[in-house]
């Protein structure tokens, strides 16, 4: 990689926007903060990416993949806590309209004027708290100057009125996970599951934030991957599933911040072991330990170095609702980190409130004993794993003065694009002949005849294309082509025939 520099955030931007990765939702329209839509190659990365976390966490954990409705019943949101606590604090300027997450404004302010313990707090305050402190300061609304007054609670589930009379309430999910809970008993008894084992979901969720931002990296609508592993919190085992748990996975070193290391504000990296982890009570579990050095094995798969992600526990007053014990992946993205998964000890909240929302006995049987399992959840998200790994993979090639994005095989858009050298008949009609090869093989590659085979390989190189397939008058003389490499711009002739 000799000449290659890593690009900054901004690039990754303007790479997106001229080559259709992704883009503002109903643009005609003018852009909605919150929505964005991927091209043809970005929904090509996602899908893979996706399709890298089902082989890991369900086929090849043993684990069941369910996919049930965007559109929840009120009582499903009532009973899991999300219509009392899935709420942000507002401030709403009684002049101009304009919208502040008070606790963020505080944070920020007390941030601005170096007092670091005092944006720690804010954290913990009560609605009442936060106002008396935003009227003791007199913060002053960003836009029209007007003093800000008053706290308000913004519950960020997306409501609707279901059925042509509305006397239904429905929301639309702001986690993939209640879906798996209300169907867990039901797939245990019908599909012989054993504890521990676990049920994945992938999908959309929707959540009204108040203030979108950074592309992809807040969204009103995105997706999840999500994996539920229910146990018996008073039986140890050594399998998930029935299958042996190698557990020296779990020697794993990896970047990690504890609780205690986030005093006043800094937060102190540490290289340690799961292992470590797990006994110093910063990872609440073995089995959360376990899932956390397969997501390890996932993010190396997918590209990320190790420098580029770590793994911090959430302070208390930080915490879910439902959470005994929280730990986020983050990855680095421009100068910021960001979290894109989090892990979390639910212990029995959901199933127990489901239990007591429906009068319906969720418990089930495991070892000749009733147990109300425990959780472990492992959710990721989707379109933050997509903006990081582009992130980290793009790089700035100074010899071929063009951007390059180098992606793993099993995450690129394409394996290969195949260029004919020429407009040439003859050319063009051995390139369709060598793509419907390609196609029988099972690889589908990226066609292009349009524009100077320079331009073509420019364009490969920075959509993530990892080689170019390039027939030319050689190639109808011999059979051979010219396989071109992304990560060198390196050139060698094969036979066609052997392409794999």
């Amino acid at each position: 990689m000799d000449g290659m520099k890593k690009q900054d955030l901004d690039a990754l931007v303007n790479l997106c926007s001229r080559r259709g990765i992704v883009m503002p939702a109903f643009g005609i329209y003018g852009e909605l903060s919150g929505f964005y839509d991927y091209g043809p190659i970005g929904v090509r990365i996602k899908h893979n990416i996706e399709s890298a976390w089902r082989r890991r966490f369900i086929e090849r954990m043993g684990n069941l993949e369910i996919e049930s409705t965007i559109v929840g019943h009120e009582k499903v949101y009532d009973a899991s806590g999300h219509l009392k606590t899935f709420t942000d604090p507002i401030t709403t300027c009684s002049n101009c309209k304009a919208v502040y997450r008070t606790d963020k404004l505080l944070e920020a302010y007390f941030s601005k004027n170096g007092k670091k313990e005092e944006a720690d707090k804010v954290k913990s305050y009560s609605a009442e708290k936060l106002s008396e402190e935003l009227e003791r300061l007199g913060l002053k609304c960003e836009k029209c100057g007007s003093t800000l007054k008053g706290v308000t609670t913004f519950n960020l589930m997306l409501s609707s009125k279901i059925g042509p009379l509305g006397l239904i309430t429905g929301y639309l999910r702001p986690e993939t996970a209640q879906g798996i809970f209300v169907n867990f008993k039901y797939l245990y008894r019908v599909y012989g599951m054993k504890l521990p084992g676990g049920i994945g979901q992938a999908g959309k969720v929707f959540r009204n934030e108040i203030s979108p931002r950074q592309i992809l990296i807040r969204l009103r609508e995105f997706s999840q991957m999500e994996l539920e592993l229910f146990f018996d919190p008073e039986r140890d085992s050594d399998s998930v599933n029935g299958i042996a748990v190698d557990w020296s996975s779990l020697e794993t070193k990896i970047n990690f911040i504890s609780e205690k290391d986030q005093k006043g504000g800094e937060a102190k990296v540490s290289r340690m072991s799961i292992a470590e982890c797990v006994s110093e009570g910063y990872i609440p579990n073995r089995l959360m330990g376990y899932a956390i050095a397969e997501e390890v094995v996932f993010l190396k798969e997918l590209g990320f170095k190790e420098d580029e992600f770590r793994f911090r526990q959430l302070l208390k007053d930080e915490l879910p609702h439902y959470s005994r014990g929280n730990v986020d992946l983050e990855v680095s993205i421009g100068n910021s980190w960001e979290e894109a998964a989090g892990n979390a000890y639910r212990t029995d909240f959901d199933l127990k409130s489901h239990q007591s929302m429906s009068n319906q006995d969720m418990s089930v049987v495991d070892m000749d004993k009733k147990v109300l399992p425990h959780v472990v959840e492992v959710s990721l998200g989707l379109d933050r794993l997509f903006w990081g790994l582009l992130h980290n993979s793009l790089y700035r090639d100074g010899k071929r003065d063009w951007d390059v994005l180098l992606l793993a095989d099993d995450i690129a858009p394409y394996k290969y694009a195949l260029f004919p050298l020429q407009k040439d008949d003859k050319i063009i009609a051995k390139s369709v002949e060598i793509g419907n090869l390609l196609k029988s093989k099972g690889i589908y590659p990226y066609y292009s005849a349009s524009g100077s085979i320079g331009k073509r390989y420019a364009k490969a190189d920075e959509v993530g294309i990892p080689m170019a397939i390039t027939v030319d008058y050689d190639t109808l003389e011999n059979g051979t082509v010219t396989i071109r490499k992304a990560l060198d711009g390196s050139q060698t002739r094969v036979k066609f025939e052997d392409i794999r």
